[in-house]
């Protein structure tokens, strides 16, 4: 008889959400899902909201990187009005953008993926306080490098939590010549423990593809942001996909997207799966982040981060699309990060008063992107005559990456017997490729009160028959 396995919520990560197992009448797995179970309701609770309110309500979608919300919805509403911010206002920005992006990834490579492999295989550990006993000197980087990157969220944003400071036509207020110099010095500080941190994903890295060595590298089209040379760009740019061999595939403004990319529903899931329309729905899946970016990039922004990514395409090729090499490609946009904050601080024009241009409220279309710790952010926003929103539609990392996410839960069970699918070795199999993506199911959906993973076995009448907790 078939059955349907559904495994508890999945831990470490940012978000609900659990691994359900289809099995056939074989008592082998024949399909996979990693299903989103939060219910995701923002695009409705902004509709009849000011169009204005868009970079303080959005922040609150996630607390883990509100600043990307924050930063693509505020630069939203400006296309919306063709508002050309003054230059100071763009620095202090792609600051805040970096401060956030940079405590996020070191959140969850030392925090939430680390455990499954920064003390070996990962066997003894199972959140962050196994790492601590195993590698105590690890934390103190982890701290250090997620304080520097929150203190400039802080002074930038103006919170810590869900930043203020990004309003319609600029900034709502500067630094100060002691601030900067005091996170120029942060960062200075900081940038070994960045190198630290990117060579200890190298060493991870091909370790677990040692291990793994048949799992996670089903090629698909790769899409990110890149600056008008092709360089990394974070903040601004245009959209590239790049083919599974490696060829350019499709180049677009963040306004284009609705010609590029498709969204479908899932049964299984509250999240949607986009598609490049191009390729359709069934074949049309890509990947985004850090490791679509690294692969996508032509240079750095920094000596360090340039070396580190040669190094990367030099052990691992170009395109690579083993998932667990996400990784390694998350601590080169650290270091990355690092390098352009310090650029940033260094270019006095940072410290002027003049941030801020008038912005006259009214009807259109407004649609941006910026590049979020997880991928390719899209927020699209339509407001009447007195700018209250008639409609919104946000396209999140997660989202992107829901098919990939499902492939790497199917390739670690495909064909396997039932106990041998819940078996405790399998479990951290399927979550290894998970936590690889750092998905964010916050953004990708939405429920109050629940942030769990869990594996069950149902059969075809959905009936649950097994049921996994996750540790």
């Amino acid at each position: 008889m078939s059955e349907v396995i559904h495994l508890p919520d999945t831990k470490r990560i940012e978000g609900h959400g659990r691994i359900s197992l289809f099995l056939g009448d074989d008592g082998l797995v024949q399909d996979a899902h990693f299903e989103i179970t939060e219910f995701r309701g923002f695009e409705k609770f902004l509709q009849d909201r000011m169009i204005w309110e868009m970079p303080l309500i959005t922040s609150r979608i996630c607390g883990v990187c509100p600043v990307s919300h924050h930063l693509a919805a505020v630069k939203a509403v400006e296309a919306m009005y063709d508002v050309e911010i003054p230059r100071s206002a763009r620095l202090l920005r792609e600051l805040l953008h970096l401060g956030g992006l940079s405590q996020d990834h070191a959140l969850h490579f030392f925090f939430l993926a680390g455990p499954d492999f920064l003390t070996g295989d990962g066997s003894g550990s199972r959140d962050i306080l196994g790492v601590v006993k195993g590698a105590p000197e690890l934390a103190l980087k982890a701290i250090g490098l997620r304080k520097t990157g929150q203190q400039i969220v802080v002074t930038v944003g103006g919170r810590a939590s869900h930043p203020v400071s990004a309003i319609p036509g600029g900034m709502s207020k500067g630094i100060t010549r002691e601030e900067r110099d005091q996170m120029a010095a942060m960062i200075a500080a900081g940038m070994d423990d960045a190198l630290f941190a990117a060579e200890l994903a190298r060493e991870s890295t091909l370790r677990l593809l040692e291990q793994h060595q048949n799992y996670g590298r089903i090629p698909m089209p790769l899409m990110g942001t890149l600056g008008a040379s092709g360089e990394f760009e974070l903040y601004d740019g245009r959209i590239h996909v790049m083919a599974p061999d490696g060829r350019p595939a499709e180049e677009f403004a963040a306004t284009e997207y609705a010609e590029h990319i498709g969204e479908r529903t899932m049964p299984h899931s509250y999240a949607r799966a986009p598609y490049l329309l191009s390729l359709g729905a069934d074949d049309g899946s890509y990947r985004v982040g850090p490791l679509a970016r690294i692969n996508l990039a032509r240079s750095m922004p920094g000596p360090r981060s340039e070396e580190l990514l040669q190094a990367f395409r030099s052990e691992l090729g170009r395109p690579v699309h083993a998932v667990l090499a996400y990784h390694w490609a998350r601590m080169i946009e650290l270091v990355a990060s690092y390098e352009r904050m310090g650029e940033l601080l260094a270019d006095d024009e940072i410290l002027s008063t003049d941030n801020r241009v008038k912005v006259e409220r009214g009807p259109g279309v407004g649609i941006a992107a910026i590049e979020a710790p997880r991928g390719t952010l899209l927020h699209h926003y339509e407001a009447d005559d007195v700018g209250r929103v008639t409609r919104a539609n946000l396209i999140v990392a997660t989202t992107h990456n829901t098919p990939s996410l499902d492939l790497s839960v199917l390739e670690a069970v495909r064909n396997v017997g039932r106990d041998e699918a819940i078996d405790d070795a399998t479990v951290r199999k399927m979550e290894l490729g998970i936590r690889a993506h750092d998905p964010c199911l916050s953004c990708a959906t939405h429920e109050i009160g629940r942030m769990p993973l869990t594996v069950e076995v149902v059969d075809t009448d959905g009936t649950v028959v097994a049921v996994r907790e996750a540790d």
